[in-house]
């Protein structure tokens, strides 16, 4: 339940100051990243999703692209009786979803906890790019490098003309082609492009712009949530009448455990992200 319920963000739809982004290709990336400064070599590695179309990109984790299969899953088992909810949803990091408008140079970030998600303008965009006379093969694709800085990070990134999609990874796009491999220059942060499928039909995002907070009101508020409980999951036997339920913290393997022990593992993975893609 908890990577249900962290790594599923829902955005409001149906409002007067929606925006819609309309895609038409579903393009992949391998991102491998060190949450922890004091152990650079542990690797996490996820699959992160860019749908570009000719005027917007939208990227997002997978527990965003499948939102709506993972709810109609959970509401199915849940009014089976089955509690067990875990595995549908996959562990992220990469929260933020990030909708492009790319020929207004506009970009707006989601960005939230349990059902309520923040909105903010990225106005670091757009990105200042060096582009380098150097070339080479990547995935039979010729590419070429350009460089550029983000967020107390500086990137290399790698783009191709032979796919004439001016957009990329995370908030990074602005260059001539598809950028389909990009790293900060000190090896914490990678996307390297998996696959880029042409879909049968455009697809249509629509965020929600009703209330648009700043990028420093948004770290305020993650701030604090972060400090909150975050729980794995929790079994609850079946109610007998009036009967109290007793709710069970369990941990990933579904081991239970007290709720003093749960706040003990959760301080200490929140102290061991102490390395993340915006640095500043």
């Amino acid at each position: 339940m908890r990577n249900f319920i962290l790594s599923t963000f829902l955005l409001v739809i149906g409002s007067a100051f929606a925006q819609e982004y309309t895609t038409d290709y579903e393009i992949q990336y391998e991102a491998k990243y060190s949450l922890d400064s004091l152990n650079l070599n542990m690797k996490t590695t996820e699959t992160l999703y860019l749908f570009a179309g000719l005027d917007y990109g939208v990227f997002m984790n997978f527990n965003a692209v499948s939102k709506e299969r993972i709810e109609a899953e959970v509401t199915k088992r849940l009014k089976s009786g089955n509690m067990d909810v875990t595995g549908l949803a996959k562990p992220s990091n990469i929260n933020v979803q990030f909708y492009k408008n790319r020929q207004e140079d506009e970009v707006f970030a989601a960005s939230g906890n349990f059902d309520k998600i923040y909105i903010y303008e990225e106005v670091s965009v757009p990105l200042e790019w060096e582009i380098i006379d150097e070339t080479k093969e990547y995935l039979n694709y010729q590419v070429q490098k350009a460089t550029t800085s983000f967020a107390g990070r500086d990137y290399e990134a790698w783009f191709t003309l032979e796919i004439p999609i001016n957009d990329g990874p995370y908030v990074f796009y602005g260059l001539p082609g598809l950028i389909v491999e990009l790293y900060d220059t000190k090896g914490h942060y990678y996307f390297g492009l998996k696959s880029i499928e042409k879909l049968e039909s455009s697809r249509t995002w629509e965020l929600n712009l009703d209330k648009v907070y700043s990028r420093e009101e948004v770290k305020k508020i993650e701030a604090k949530a972060n400090k909150s409980l975050l729980l794995p999951h929790l079994s609850t036997p079946e109610a007998d009448g009036d009967k109290v339920i007793l709710r069970k913290f369990l941990d990933e393997t579904g081991k239970e455990i007290s709720e003093a022990e749960l706040r003990r593992e959760h301080k200490k993975i929140r102290e061991s992200k102490n390395n993340p893609i915006e640095l500043e």
